[in-house]
């Protein structure tokens, strides 16, 4: 029994190194834009897009005998530049432009580019689509590990993915502490109209990081293409998800979002494991595995509101 747990959770571990970097940016965009980033993604889905229609209808026909390491590198590097300058894109042009710039008017907008996206991808790699394949999968080796009579099963493509999240994480929270842009977001997210009085370039430090989310969610996208096939849909169950993590570990803070989304992956894993040994009158609850989840995440929102990390914003008058 231990043994399947652990199968279990290095995938999960997997999912939450994805779902952290689109929780990352989710609420990077809310601490600096103050809205929430519904078209998170599907920006992240169209550097996916981007990244598999690069590689495999450019890169590997042009350079076929290159090695298939740096094609790769070359193709993330292309989708994370994509994510990157549409999410300068929505800041820039999009949001400013507007009429009346307010919490409601981002949400709309973002809301306005996931309708625009979800029809563009398939319009135009519509010709792809017949024969989409995966985001390319250079470290799907197996490593069997022997326990005793049994094996521990871990394949390389998820001890990759995480550790490129963790290292993506670590570089964006290192960024956070130590540079002038981590001041400014630190300082916008504290008090935009002070941050600005006091000399903080605010539209530079808000277009930095809708590009810096922009390209996280795509990083996060790319690794959750490695282990299905790339569609426009492929990352609305992460957006959501995405959302949850933020509220369950605090849109208050940095950390407790990211906290929030190694937690949900996981709880997926064990609830799906305890439900497919529980039967009611004969029939397995494993379908009903994330409807726990939910509620668990229900009960603990319900006790600690501002969620687990979240702090309370006291204001003086």
């Amino acid at each position: 029994m231990f043994l399947d747990i652990i199968n279990r959770l290095v995938p999960a571990l997997a999912d939450a190194a994805a779902l952290s970097l689109v929780t990352l940016a989710i609420v990077l965009i809310f601490r600096t834009s103050f809205t929430t980033n519904f078209a998170q993604g599907m920006i992240a889905t169209s550097a996916a897009y981007v990244t598999t229609v690069f590689y495999n209808r450019f890169l590997f026909i042009r350079f076929p005998e290159s090695n298939v390491i740096i094609l790769m590198i070359i193709s993330f590097l292309s989708g994370i530049i994509v994510g990157f300058l549409i999410g300068v894109f929505i800041d820039v042009i999009l949001i400013r432009k507007s009429k009346f710039s307010n919490a409601l008017t981002k949400q709309m907008i973002t809301m306005g580019m996931v309708l625009f996206l979800l029809g563009l991808l398939p319009t135009l790699f519509y010709r792809a689509d017949l024969n989409m394949p995966s985001i390319p999968r250079f470290f799907t080796k197996t490593m069997m590990i022997p326990i005793g009579d049994r094996f521990m099963v871990i394949q390389q493509n998820h001890l990759y993915s995480i550790a490129v999240a963790t290292l993506c994480i670590s570089a964006v929270f290192i960024a956070l502490k130590y540079t002038k842009w981590g001041l400014g977001v630190r300082s916008t997210a504290s008090n935009e109209r002070v941050a600005g009085m006091m000399g903080v370039n605010t539209k530079l430090i808000t277009a930095l990081s809708w590009g810096i989310a922009g390209a996280l969610g795509s990083i996060g996208a790319m690794l959750h293409a490695t282990s299905q096939t790339v569609s426009a849909g492929m990352m609305v169950e992460m957006q959501v998800n995405g959302f949850l993590a933020s509220i369950l570990g605090g849109f208050s803070t940095f950390i407790g979002p990211v906290v929030g989304a190694i937690i949900i992956p996981i709880l997926n894993t064990f609830t799906s494991f305890l439900s497919q040994r529980i039967t009611v009158g004969g029939a397995s609850l494993s379908v009903y595995y994330k409807v726990f989840v939910y509620i668990i995440i229900l009960i603990i929102i319900l006790i600690k509101p501002i969620g687990l990390f979240g702090k309370k914003i006291a204001k003086k008058v």
